[in-house]
């Protein structure tokens, strides 16, 4: 019998195990957005760890079997086969988020918040495993410089203290030299990007884009990406200056 395609078999022994994405990434040590990229096709992970998914939904070789199916008929694209090694070759990303503080500068609280309104059964445990993987995502890729805008209300749209504490994290970062922020004030839109939109530029000298959505994060080709990529730009342009943004960081704390 003929299997499903890899990524709608992982959906399915997901759903079968009784295990959200989110839940199943926890397990796997590893971010929602990768889980979300396999499930939906944008993406097919290593070997080895099909076979650790398929430990992990008892799934008696048959997610093996999908994936040796995926690279035999050669569906997946460059970029989609290369997206699990994306950050690791990347210098730099610029992130737009046009709501919330984006994933690689959230602190321990204000991921624990975040994650909490995307699964409210969730076990406090493991809202915390979550987090903590979050949070260590920037901190695995020591070779990687971010720049990021943002509205202000992605920080006072929280209770005070997750508030102060997600400021206090953000300033750290920035201190640290490896981060620059740029808010967008109050009382402005940030009109240019709908959905999160990150711009990584890597060691080769390529740029790619990818941008998340509900199912998944997508990644765009290179006639896209040139095409897209200013978005991001505009998004800046709706922006505080990175020194201003550095102000009001402080009076948030």
């Amino acid at each position: 019998m003929k299997l499903p395609p890899f990524h709608e078999l992982l959906k399915l022994k997901c759903d079968l195990a009784g295990l959200t994405q989110a839940q199943l990434a926890g397990r796997m040590g590893c971010s929602t957005a990768t889980v979300s990229r396999w499930a939906n096709g944008h993406a097919a992970p290593h070997r080895e760890t099909a076979e650790r998914l398929d430990k992990q939904l008892n799934a008696n070789n048959e997610l093996i079997a999908a994936w040796e199916q995926v690279k035999s008929t050669k569906i997946t694209s460059e970029w989609a086969e290369s997206l699990n090694n994306l950050e690791a070759e990347a210098l730099h990303v610029q992130v737009a988020s046009p709501a919330l503080v984006p994933g690689y500068l959230q602190s321990l609280r204000y991921a624990a918040e975040v994650f909490r309104a995307w699964s409210p059964s969730a076990p406090d445990e493991e809202i915390q495993e979550l987090a903590k993987i979050r949070v260590d995502q920037l901190e695995q890729m020591p070779s990687l410089r971010v720049t990021a805008v943002f509205p202000v209300l992605g920080l006072t749209a929280f209770d005070a203290e997750v508030q102060k504490d997600q400021a206090r994290h953000l300033l750290k970062l920035v201190q640290a030299g490896r981060v620059r922020v740029h808010l967008v004030p109050e009382g402005s839109l940030l009109l240019s990007v709908t959905s999160p939109v990150l711009v990584f530029q890597l060691k080769s000298g390529a740029r790619v884009m990818s941008s998340d959505h509900l199912d998944g994060n997508f990644i765009y080709d290179v006639v896209r990406t040139e095409r897209l990529a200013p978005l991001v730009a505009g998004a800046m342009a709706e922006a505080l200056p990175a020194r201003l943004s550095i102000e009001v960081l402080k009076g948030l704390t």
